[in-house]
């Protein structure tokens, strides 16, 4: 372990860190934070790893020294059915190859900081971390550490689930986005995970990105002990304040799948007519541009890109038919000075209606949302408003890279004296 100084930060600290993610491109909010958390601990002289499951093109994160360790593998939806589902289930090329790198680089100063792992790398890794398991950190972008199909959600019915994971009655539960014999893959893998790794007794720590997730991560057999609240850091799209009440496009950043609600949205924006732009790629691309021909679909954007388009829209929209854990887009955009309008299912709404800089949607009322966009489209005093309430107050409604990395070292410092004393008393 190293002493760091920097910044008034003075404490022991891990000589190493390696980031478990499935992603090496910031294509989603678990990757783009995985990516600024390597970046952060680079740029203060911490020596990092970065371990992923797709190609790790990445040339920024080589530029500062990022070692990376990819496996080469495509996203399981890019795969045909079989493949998918005995990859999805244990993934040996990574555990392969995070055992190899586990044996021939780990030291008693190594830390393990797993941010996503069920798009890629399966829970093969977690077998592979348990020997490690006291330097491990977990952030729980979502609930697949509690819930088999990741969202406490029944996709079926459209509403929040409440059971108990892996009971009877969530045996018997008809919840999965697509069917019962996913539902059933998803259960298969949840066990498979909890063997290998038992959050109910594990040394590690988890780290939810939102206080709202902590009961449920608790009700799913996740230790009250191991959980650990860490925001997720936001960086505004602009340094300036985005005058929204210039500009008339809506706009949609992410992934665009069912479970994102942009079909919802291409259909709003359409019965209100008004122009609506979807930055991201997924699946539905075709279905958007075919129901809504008028809807500009863009892919995937870079940091860059995502700043210039951001600047002319008048409102994001976040309509998630699922619970959101945190939504990183909302935030990114309230601080640029873009209100938003944000799902009923989002672990942040309240926060973000009584900070007065959003509206609220119901991600199954097509009509719901439909006059909501209307009524936005006209409404530059209302925009203006929350544009300027935004902006003005985003120190204190987001985390600062220098905070929230202030407080993940605290983390990292925390987990590390833990695994020390742990190791002293096997010892002794």
């Amino acid at each position: 372990m190293t002493r760091l100084k920097e910044g008034g930060i003075s404490d022991v600290m891990p000589s190493r860190v390696v980031i478990i993610s499935d992603l090496c491109e910031a294509r989603d909010g678990p990757s783009v934070i995985a990516l600024k958390n390597a970046g952060m601990l680079a740029d203060h002289g911490v020596s990092v790893v970065y371990f992923c499951g797709d190609s790790g093109d990445n040339p920024g994160l080589r530029e500062k020294g990022v070692e990376i360790h990819a496996i080469g593998n495509s996203e399981l939806r890019r795969l045909s059915f079989a493949n998918a589902a005995i990859t999805g289930l244990f993934n040996a090329t990574a555990a392969r190859r995070l055992r190899a790198l586990i044996r021939e680089n780990d030291t008693p100063g190594t830390l393990y900081h797993v941010h996503n792992w069920s798009k890629i790398l399966s829970p093969s890794i977690f077998a592979v971390l348990r020997p490690v398991m006291a330097r491990v950190v977990l952030s729980a972008h979502d609930f697949f550490l509690a819930c088999p199909n990741g969202g406490y959600f029944n996709f079926q019915k459209g509403v929040p689930c409440t059971l108990a994971p892996l009971s009877l009655a969530c045996l018997g539960s008809n919840c999965d986005r697509r069917s019962r014999l996913e539902k059933a893959w998803r259960i298969v893998r949840d066990i498979e995970r909890r063997a290998f790794m038992d959050l109910s007794r594990s040394k590690g720590t988890v780290l939810a990105v939102h206080e709202g997730m902590v009961g449920l991560l608790e009700h799913g057999g996740v230790a009250a002990r191991s959980i650990k609240v860490l925001r997720n850091v936001v960086e505004p799209w602009s340094a300036e304040r985005v005058a929204a009440e210039d500009n008339s496009e809506f706009l949609f950043v992410g992934r665009l799948d069912h479970d994102k609600g942009v079909l919802l949205l291409a259909d709003a924006a359409k019965q209100a007519d008004v122009p609506v732009t979807f930055v991201g790629d997924g699946e539905l691309a075709k279905e958007i541009a075919a129901r809504y021909p008028r809807a500009r679909l863009l892919g995937f954007k870079d940091r860059l890109g995502l700043r210039e388009v951001a600047s002319r829209a008048r409102c994001v929209v976040v309509p998630t038919r699922s619970r959101e854990t945190f939504s990183l887009v909302a935030y990114e955009a309230i601080s640029s000075g873009i209100p938003v309008i944000i799902s009923d299912f989002a672990a942040t709404r309240d926060d973000i209606l009584q900070e007065g800089v959003g509206f609220r949607c119901n991600p199954y009322d097509t009509a719901g949302l439909s006059a909501t966009l209307k009524t936005l489209a006209a409404d530059d005093v209302t925009i203006a408003a929350m544009s300027h309430r935004g902006f003005l107050g985003r120190d204190h409604m987001i985390l600062s890279a220098s905070n929230w990395q202030q407080r993940l070292f605290d983390l990292y410092r925390s987990q590390m004296l833990q695994a020390d004393v742990a190791n002293r008393s096997l010892v002794h």
